[in-house]
């Protein structure tokens, strides 16, 4: 971790930034145009602030800017459910409170925080477990208020209660920053690790997906072939029976190679049942043996780094 922010660091924070924007984006209804702006603002200003506190802290910095869009979503969940009725400067407020805590508690004890950043190393269980535990008053605090929507309370009310309860969890995560940072710590190495992982895996997977999307494809054009052929239609399409579009046999493909089965288009005759069958076995047979090739890549791959 303790490298310079680099071209990845730099993708981190976009796709962050990007990650944030849509669920802000997806609350839109909830939240105005001044909270979704206030939310990037405050992505950008964290991954700021930690690239400032702590050098080398990429992968934390962009831990800790996921960790906000884990937030946002419980956060919208939260008022949603049990302060429905506090008013939009109450919501601002009450949001922002926990946030302005970490970083005030992340500063005065920046020194401590500074030396788990560049151990670069990822912790044991027992730490990792150690880092969770302040996450239980936090969820106590949560399922207290789960009683408020009950209590018939008045506007003015409900924007105190709402702002108690996030000044309390504010209060809490100021006083375990130390423990905060060091979850998101082993979350930055974890995603350094699992992405070096996965750019090991490119090769295999994209022949892996090709050969799968060709399957796709032969079987959709077989649907279509089969359904042109027929002298009545073998789908039943929305409550319809008509024959299948191209389109539509595509999709029809994808959800029986993947076994989903949305019930939107069905088979209807005995050679579109069979047809189908086989695709789902074809299917399964396909996602066992292309998992098996991509693991022994990475089993291959690693027994000639350690025979070099």
């Amino acid at each position: 971790m303790n490298r310079l922010l680099g071209r990845a660091g730099l993708g981190g924070i976009g796709f962050t930034t990007m990650l944030v924007g849509l669920i802000a984006a997806a609350a839109a209804e909830y939240f105005d145009l001044g909270f979704i702006i206030m939310l990037v603002a405050m992505v950008l200003g964290a991954v700021a602030f930690f690239l400032r506190a702590f050098p080398g802290s990429r992968f934390f910095a962009i831990a800790f800017a996921n960790g906000l869009a884990v937030y946002t979503s419980l956060f919208v969940v939260f008022t949603e459910v049990n302060f429905a009725q506090v008013g939009v400067f109450a919501t601002r407020i009450g949001f922002i409170l926990p946030f302005l805590a970490f970083l005030a508690g992340a500063w005065i004890r920046r020194d401590r925080i500074r030396r788990i950043v560049l151990a670069d190393r990822v912790a044991d269980a027992e730490e990792v477990a150690r880092s969770f535990l302040w996450l239980v008053p936090v969820f106590g605090i949560g399922v207290l208020t789960f009683v408020l929507p009950t209590l018939d309370l008045s506007a003015r009310a409900a924007d105190l209660a709402f702002l108690a309860a996030m000044a309390a969890i504010a209060a809490i995560v100021f006083a375990v920053s130390a423990d905060v940072s060091s979850f998101l710590i082993e979350t930055g190495l974890l995603f350094e690790e699992f992405f070096e992982r996965i750019a090991k895996l490119v090769v295999p997977t994209f022949a892996f997906l090709t050969f799968y999307s060709v399957t796709v494809i032969v079987f959709a054009s077989l649907y279509r072939i089969l359904d042109r052929l027929a002298t009545t239609p073998n789908f039943t399409i929305g409550g319809a029976h008509r024959a299948l579009t191209f389109p539509e046999s595509l999709y029809f493909s994808i959800v029986t190679m993947a076994t989903v089965g949305y019930g939107d288009i069905v088979p209807s005759t005995d050679a579109a049942r069979a047809l189908a069958a086989i695709q789902v076995v074809l299917g399964v047979l396909i996602l066992l043996i292309g998992f098996s090739e991509i693991f022994s890549y990475t089993r291959e791959r690693r027994r000639g780094r350690n025979e070099n």
